[in-house]
């Protein structure tokens, strides 16, 4: 079992940060910043400490990003933005619910174990946005919760689902989903595509079973 997953909570390595020669210098400070609001969380990160992961001085930073809730709220729209464009996709791609719930949960379990850092930098941190950006950032985060909502919906009407709450399904399908990028590590026996498969045949096989008489 050990090989397969790791339920360990702290980050194993740091994320590898592009040199000077592999990406733009916005893109390294995004990065940057990233990993060091991963591991010390957004209050106890430091321009400076940005600064100096990538090389620059602190004042050369603003010359990309005005300030540290700028860079914040770039990873957290970011994420949620990207979420609701695969999303989209994924339901765009049939007409039948539970094929749209099965490329949602992939989409979902892939996302976020191949951008883990990221994802929960966006999760965990969203309350250190001030109340302008952090609305913006949820209204697509909401936006992206009604695409399961109606999948879930539909799977009721079609296909029979138990759904006897919508919001609180929703809520655990998408919460035991976005856990992936607490404990996925890079080298485990599954993929993420494979652990995607997992959770879909796991969820599918909940929602279809049938009320004891």
């Amino acid at each position: 079992m050990a090989d397969a997953v790791s339920t360990r909570t702290e980050p194993e390595t740091k994320a590898a940060l592009p040199d000077a020669g592999a990406a733009s210098t916005e893109r390294r400070i995004f990065d940057a910043a990233t990993v060091l609001f991963y591991e010390k969380g957004y209050h106890a990160s430091t321009m400076r400490e940005v600064a100096a992961a990538v090389g620059i001085k602190a004042g050369s930073l603003y010359n990309h990003y005005a300030s540290k809730e700028e860079l914040l709220f770039r990873i957290a729209e970011g994420v949620m933005q990207e979420l609701l464009d695969a999303g989209r996709v994924a339901v765009a791609g049939s007409s039948l619910p539970r094929d749209q719930l099965r490329e949602l949960i992939r989409s979902h379990v892939v996302y976020h174990a191949d951008q883990r850092f990221r994802a929960r930098v966006a999760d965990d941190q969203l309350r250190a946005l001030g109340p302008e950006r952090r609305a913006m950032v949820v209204a697509v985060r909401d936006a992206y919760e009604r695409l399961w909502r109606d999948v879930l919906d539909a799977g009721r009407e079609t296909h029979g689902w138990i759904v006897s709450d919508t919001p609180v399904v929703t809520f655990a399908v998408t919460t035991m989903c976005t856990a992936v990028d607490v404990w996925y590590r890079e080298g485990g026996r599954l993929t993420p595509a494979e652990i995607a498969e997992v959770y879909a045949d796991f969820v599918l096989r909940a929602l279809e079973r049938r009320r004891a008489r």
